[in-house]
């Protein structure tokens, strides 16, 4: 029904449960989606929002998915910086990952399939990023940056923003030194 799934969830919220700054905000959300998609594609992620059974009803966390949550491909190795740490093989991060190619919601990229089988050291772990496409800060749990590891931009158009990749700790094995 929808090409752009990464829109689909959290995007656009109920008009009718909001402030009036809320909804300025959705208003203007769908107009982007109006201009920028067109009014069927928008008219879709309405009824796709409406009609989606797997929200969650949790207080003050409306548009958290659960089958996100409840991902069984989550390992903690509580990595520091400094570690060193080792990639895992393509095939093994393959097999973390859903219909949509991510893990608990984060893209496994086809240029991180370079940096497969081999070494590099920890340089930070993610605790919250901010989603540049609406502003939001998200909170990320198992997740580390590695030093040097960054996007060549060869999948994004010749992009030369050298943005780091974000790699899931499941995706990681610790070397021991």
């Amino acid at each position: 029904m929808l090409s752009d799934k990464r829109l689909c969830h959290g995007q656009f919220g109920s008009l009718a449960n909001s402030s009036g700054a809320y909804r300025f905000s959705t208003l203007r959300k769908l107009l982007w989606g109006i201009e920028n998609k067109g009014l069927l594609w928008t008219l879709e992620l309405i009824l796709f929002k409406a009609m989606s059974p797997i929200r969650t009803k949790k207080k003050g966390n409306p548009g958290y998915l659960e089958k996100i949550k409840q991902s069984p491909y989550d390992e903690v190795l509580n990595l520091k910086p400094g570690e060193l740490v080792e990639v895992k093989s393509e095939r093994e991060i393959l097999a973390t990952l859903d219909a949509d190619g991510k893990n608990r919601g984060l893209l496994w990229m086809r240029g991180m399939k370079d940096y497969c089988g081999k070494t590099y050291r920890v340089f930070r772990r993610l605790e919250t990023i901010l989603l540049e496409s609406n502003g939001k800060l998200r909170k990320m749990r198992n997740t580390v940056l590695l030093e040097g590891v960054m996007c060549d931009g060869s999948e994004f158009y010749g992009c030369d923003r050298s943005c780091f990749h974000y790699w899931r700790e499941v995706w990681l094995r610790r070397v021991v030194e």
